[in-house]
């Protein structure tokens, strides 16, 4: 396979990367020589100069290991602290399996040390990345009595080396940035001309000429006549392109200030002959027909414009064809491309060619929004809610009729004026604050309030929507209001509100309760309901010596303490006269009942002091829990609650009592023995 990227690169490039190449090769060939030669010679000195101390020290240890002195002989080692470099020494005895005496250089990072099969098999020494190991024979009258096993750190090599690695490193770097400047000065010289030759040949052949192009050599050589004649056949070209250009340029000016007009024009612009053939159509077109000048192009102007009433548009037509009368601006509606279109079309004879300008255009926007605007007035005109619009100096700039009925006033008495002419002080004092901090935080506020109607002078409630409006372009601020009367509503509401409570304690009455009943007994549920039937005690007696407006004020206090007594959940219902009904939703344990059954028990007895009077009552409790699934119906569950309660009575009264089978015997059988 052939190399060919050589072929892909420019003639500078050629010179200059073999040059820079070579001489980068160069040097890296004499420093790896030169390296390898460096470490190689102080690897010899470092094991000649530890051979020679070794050596040396060896010879004063023969004495010691013929005494057997060891402390001796670990005193004599300590010579090695001379040389940082030996890390460890240690003097091994034949047929001795341990150390005769050794030496550890402080301060000094522990080699990897060598088992004694490994010492055994290094013949004088060996090298790894760290350390050189050696091994010496300390001998005496020409017998081996010892070996000495020394390990010497190669870090100070090691740093050196790296050091001359970075030394080199640098070096190569200097050499490259010297090399690559003379050899770009170089190339200079040399293929500049050539270049700026080549670029000016290029824009030629692209026709950029606009400008005199000028190429100058530093020689008068070959490349410099070249480049001489060169420039003398640009001048030439500049000449003639110069007067074509002038002549171009006159004549695209005039057109192109035809194009602008044309291309300004919003409407679509199209002409045609006289047997309405389009022959000319302008890029807005587009918009208004969603075809392109080039598909408008000799088709006819009735099937672009598609009339709702094709014959009423196509006797118009010709009639602006043959010169007897012009669209003026009539609105015509079409079928569009997908939906219904409305066009306002005006149309100019062009004599002196035998043509037809139409200009069209679409406004079926600007008809739908005036349908829209014209609807929008009609909501708001027959609106039942009323609508009010304030500036952002709160002053009325509109409202509808039924704002005048709700509020009683005419729309001339109100206009311009501020908002405070339809609201009382109270009610505006009441809403002030909260309509100003929901406005300010977020921009809306509903709610409930009152308004004073000036005719029937009466108050009426609403419900209030306020919003702020503001301007995207101008920034302006408008407030909107929309008022809802709430008359209706809420006499509905009172009228539910008595039908289902009690007119004396509010509470829930006995339709209300069985409502509720019916609701937890046909709903699926998973936790137990407690109904506990509460009779008062010595209520009677109440009534007989206060008197009943005293009772009635008692029987208030008991449904607040009641209410109080129970969960928020819970519901606190009057059955009639002095008997009241709890309903204990979710309970979970017999724990719960009576715990709320103490509290009710403790509230009530505690004394009611009312106008003055010391009054003291109690109360009987009897409960009935409803299991999940149970079909029992709500009569028979207030009946087992209330033949509890009564069991409570019969024990003594102040007491609860919980409903079991066999109480409803006892419990009758009682009742008819009292009254036999």
């Amino acid at each position: 396979m052939k190399l060919l990227w050589p072929s892909s690169l420019s003639l500078s490039q050629r010179l200059f990367l073999p040059m820079l190449s070579f001489v980068v090769i160069l040097f890296i060939v004499f420093q790896t020589i030169s390296y390898y030669k460096y470490v190689g010679n102080a690897e010899k000195n470092l094991l000649n100069r530890v051979t020679i101390l070794a050596t040396g020290i060896g010879t004063n240890l023969t004495a010691a290991i013929q005494f057997d002195d060891e402390l001796a002989g670990a005193e004599i080692l300590s010579a090695f602290k001379a040389d940082p470099s030996i890390t460890s020494v240690e003097v091994v005895l034949p047929n001795k399996p341990y150390p005769f005496a050794s030496f550890q250089q402080t301060n000094s990072t522990v080699s990897e040390k060598l088992s004694d099969n490994d010492w055994q098999q290094i013949q004088t020494y060996t090298v790894n990345h760290h350390s050189l190991y050696l091994v010496l024979p300390i001998q005496l009258e020409q017998q081996t009595i010892a070996h000495m096993r020394l390990t010497v750190s190669l870090s100070d090599m090691v740093a050196m080396q790296y050091y001359q690695i970075k030394i080199s490193g640098w070096m190569l770097l200097s050499l490259i940035v010297v090399s690559s400047l003379l050899l770009l000065r170089l190339q200079r010289w040399v293929t500049q001309p050539i270049s700026s030759l080549h670029s000016a040949m290029l824009n030629i052949i692209n026709n950029d000429q606009n400008q005199q192009v000028e190429i100058t050599s530093l020689h008068q050589d070959e490349v410099g006549k070249l480049v001489s004649c060169f420039n003398t056949m640009i001048d030439k070209l500049n000449q003639r392109e110069e007067q074509i250009h002038n002549s171009l340029t006159q004549l695209n000016n005039e057109k192109a200030f035809a194009n602008n007009v044309i291309a300004s024009v919003q409407h679509a612009l199209i002409v045609t002959d006289l047997n309405g053939i389009i022959i000319l159509a302008n890029n807005s077109c587009s918009k208004v027909f969603g075809l392109t000048p080039n598909q408008l192009l000799q088709r006819p102007i009735i099937s672009i414009i598609k009339p709702l009433e094709p014959l009423v548009f196509n006797n118009a037509l010709h009639a602006a064809l043959k010169g007897q009368q012009h669209f003026k601006g009539e609105a015509i509606r079409s079928a569009g491309n997908t939906t219904l279109s409305m066009y306002h079309i005006v149309s100019h004879p062009l004599p002196h060619k035998q043509q037809i300008l139409f200009s069209i255009e679409d406004i079926t926007e600007k008809s739908q929004a005036e349908a829209n605007q014209r609807m929008a007035a009609q909501i708001f005109e027959n609106s039942q809610d009323a609508i009010l619009l304030l500036d952002g100096s709160g002053h009325i700039i509109l409202v509808n009729p039924a704002l005048c009925r709700l509020f009683g006033v005419d729309e001339h008495q109100i206009l311009k004026r501020h908002y405070h002419c339809l609201l009382t002080n109270s009610d505006y004092h009441q809403l002030k604050r909260s309509i100003r901090e929901a406005l300010l935080f977020t921009q809306q506020w509903q709610g409930e309030g009152c308004i004073y109607n000036q005719k029937t002078k009466t108050k009426i409630p609403l419900f209030l929507k306020i919003n702020k409006i503001i301007d995207k372009d101008s920034q302006e601020t408008h407030i909107s209001v929309v008022a809802s009367d709430l008359s209706s509503a809420k006499e509905v509401q009172r009228l539910a509100q008595i039908a289902h409570h009690d007119a004396l304690t509010h509470l829930p009455n006995r339709h209300h309760l069985h409502q509720h009943l019916s609701q937890l007994l046909t709903a699926p549920r998973e936790h137990n309901v407690a109904v506990l039937f509460i009779d008062l005690d010595g209520f009677k007696n109440v009534n007989d010596i206060y008197g009943h407006n005293i009772g009635d004020k008692a029987l208030k206090i008991v449904a607040k303490k009641l209410l109080l007594s129970t969960r928020q959940n819970d519901l606190v219902a009057r059955l009639a006269g002095d008997e009241f009904i709890v309903v204990l939703n979710q309970v979970t344990n017999k724990t719960l009942i009576e715990q709320i059954c103490n509290r009710i028990l403790n509230a009530l007895s505690t004394p009611m002091n009312i106008h003055s009077y010391h009054v003291e009552i109690g109360a009987s409790i009897g409960f009935y829990t409803i299991p999940p699934n149970e079909t029992t119906n709500i009569d028979d569950i207030l009946s087992f609650a209330d033949v509890a309660m009564y069991q409570s009575k019969i024990a003594g009264k102040g007491r609860f009592t919980e409903y079991r089978k066999d109480l409803f015997t006892q419990v009758t059988s009682k009742y008819e023995t009292e009254h036999e």
